[in-house]
């Protein structure tokens, strides 16, 4: 079975905001993370959703 790329990008945006939404609700809670692990999970966030728009260009093409 073959999925459309658009449903990949959907995929990944959406993993990505989940990430950073959870990430801020954490600290919103005072649980406090180190600055890396902090930095690390913004980072890969933020790659997930530029590769779910990458994705989504992409798939229109």
């Amino acid at each position: 079975m073959i999925l459309p790329d658009w449903l990949y990008a959907v995929a990944s945006i959406l993993a990505g905001v989940a990430i950073a939404v959870l990430t801020w609700k954490k600290q919103q809670r005072g649980i406090r993370e180190d600055r890396y692990t902090l930095v690390g999970k913004l980072i890969i966030a933020v790659f997930m959703i530029a590769f779910g728009i990458l994705l989504f260009k992409v798939g229109k093409s």
